[in-house]
């Protein structure tokens, strides 16, 4: 080995190393990012949906003990039981309330306490002992009186008890009326210590506040500090007084005037950092393995590579060239391969040529088949007869004719775009109006998006001269539509007659010779014109026919449309 393949090869080994120690670093970077999002998402995910269903939770239970509570009171009232105790002060009232409040506590679960007072607040009735009824609850719930009686209220109204260091009760007072007239008050106190309970059902914690943010449930007096408020984050992590750490979560619920809260523990993820670590560490042993392995590699194979790369030079240089090592290791058999892909080269090369030469060849035969000698000796014919008595249209007609001689032998010019093409179709057209007169109607309807597609030049007139070549061969007139889409990228033309059609055994028998490519053969029309959009614009394009026996006969148009190729046309333009 020279000194040049020696350099060359130490060379080659520093890159190998380089772009093994970029991948291991690139490999380690991405899994460290990979481990750090992915456990934040999953912690994120598993506190949102833990959250989630606490909350439904606790919004489902304030909303069966609310409806129960206020449903309790109402019926209180609908069957004579308030009346009773406050108007007619009936011990016989007053024991049937007993018995319906007791049928409530069983119901709701709940251990509560009722009140019942006049108008101004003096007591009829209470479940409390002497022991259980401060002054300091009275006083709370004729506040709670007044502000009914003052707003009018007639449906119950819910107030939060709040007595430091413990935790909230809740309130419902129901006013009663008798003809209009304010005659006591109905409250049922919810115990804060057994609705908390009650609410208490699973692993997380919660809040609940009203609307003016005082707390009617909370799972931990501690997460409060010491206060009924809670003015904390509504979404996100949030801290309490004594450092730790929740995933708050919230959902209102106007029909309650009531804010529920879900607080997720959520502490400080030593795992991240422990894998974070590990990572580090298995990514040095991967960096050191992989350098190592490498540096081997490099060292085994730079007498291979060096001979492999001087073969593939020598074929740059010589495409006919074939390389011939053996050095018994896989860069043998790499060499067998490149060999192989050089012959499919070869043939695929071969293939090209033949089809460039194909192609132009077909295209002159459409070119020819699209203005065929029929058309042009009609269209003469037609311009002799109008001669002795319209010169002008005569003129016009031949004005026409040689402008579609010229648009069509043009060779500078391929493709174009189809809103150009209809100019000369149109032209087409009127030649075939003055030929046939009342017996020949043609209708066209291409959408905007169309006139900017590439297509042959004269695409659409092989395909209504063949609809009049055979439409009047059973009609004594035709009308034809021509109607074009854009769709996924594929010009969408369809060419229809109503000149009955042709049977079924004769349609499948040309739709077979569509789909036949015979490269040998020396056909024109429909067939030619369908193989010459097939190699031009690609295996999504061609011609298909539609035919209905006694009805008429369709051609569809398929011509894949690309960006590139339009690009192109665009500069041309």
């Amino acid at each position: 080995m020279t000194r040049r393949t020696q350099a060359q090869t130490t060379h080659f080994q520093k890159k190998l190393q380089y772009a093994a120690r970029r991948r291991v670093f690139a490999i380690v970077l991405c899994s460290v990012i990979l481990f750090i999002v992915g456990q934040y998402a999953v912690t994120l995910a598993s506190n949102e949906r833990n959250a989630g269903l606490h909350l439904e939770q606790l919004a489902d239970s304030l909303s069966a003990i609310d409806a129960q509570s206020r449903s309790f009171l109402q019926d209180l009232e609908d069957e004579g039981v308030t009346q009773g105790v406050i108007a007619e002060r009936s011990a016989a009232a007053v024991e049937r309330m007993k018995t319906e409040f007791w049928k409530y506590q069983e119901a709701c679960g709940i251990e509560s306490q009722i009140l019942i007072t006049d108008e101004d607040t003096n007591i009829l009735y209470t479940s409390f002992g002497e022991s259980l009824l401060s002054s300091y609850l009275v006083n709370y719930n004729n506040a709670i009186c007044y502000k009914v009686r003052q707003t009018a209220q007639t449906e119950a109204y819910r107030a939060v008890y709040y007595e430091r260091g413990n935790y909230s009760d809740t309130m419902y007072v129901q006013p009663f009326y008798q003809d209009g007239t304010l005659e006591g008050f109905v409250t049922v106190f919810l115990s804060g210590s057994a609705w908390n309970f009650h609410l208490s059902e699973s692993n997380f914690d919660g809040i609940i506040t009203d609307e003016r943010d005082n707390a009617m449930y909370v799972s931990k007096p501690g997460l409060l500090g010491g206060s009924n408020k809670y003015r904390g984050v509504e979404h996100g992590v949030w801290r309490t007084e004594n450092g730790s750490r929740y995933w708050v979560t919230s959902r209102p619920l106007p029909e309650l005037q009531a804010m529920v809260y879900s607080l997720v523990y959520y502490p400080p993820n030593r795992g991240i950092w422990i894998g974070f670590l590990l990572l580090l560490i298995m990514g040095f042993i991967w960096f050191a393995t992989a350098d190592w392995i490498n540096l081997s590699m490099a060292e085994h194979h730079s007498k291979s590579i060096g001979a492999l790369v001087h073969e593939i030079r020598i074929v740059q240089q010589d495409p006919a060239h074939r390389i011939e090592l053996h050095t018994d290791d896989e860069f043998e058999e790499v060499s067998q391969q490149i060999n192989k892909m050089l012959e499919i080269i070869t043939e695929l090369n071969s293939r090209n040529t033949e089809l460039i030469q194909l192609n132009a060849r077909i295209e002159m035969q459409q070119l020819m088949a699209q203005m065929n000698p029929h058309f042009l000796y009609n269209t003469l014919e037609i311009i002799r007869s109008f001669l002795s008595f319209d010169p002008d249209t005569s003129e016009q007609l031949i004005v026409s004719l040689t402008e579609i001689l010229r648009y069509s032998v043009d060779a500078s010019r391929q493709e174009v775009r189809l809103a150009e093409d209809m100019e000369y179709i149109n032209k087409y057209l009127n030649i075939q109006r003055c030929r046939f007169g009342d017996r020949f109607h043609c209708e066209i309807n291409l959408s905007e998006a169309c006139d900017q597609c590439l297509v042959p030049k004269l695409l659409i007139q092989p395909l209504i001269e063949n609809s009049i070549k055979y439409g009047f061969r059973k009609k004594m007139d035709i009308c034809i539509r021509v109607e074009g889409h854009v769709e996924h990228g594929i010009l969408c033309i369809r060419v229809s007659d109503d000149g009955l059609g042709m049977d079924e055994e004769e349609a499948k028998t040309l739709q077979q010779r569509l789909l036949t490519f015979d490269n040998s053969a020396r056909s024109i029309g429909l067939r030619n014109l369908s193989r010459r959009l097939y190699l031009k614009y690609g295996s999504r394009s061609g011609l298909q026919i539609r035919n209905t026996p006694g009805v008429g006969f369709a051609v569809d148009v398929h011509i894949e449309q690309t960006a590139d190729r339009n690009a192109k046309e665009a500069e041309h333009v």
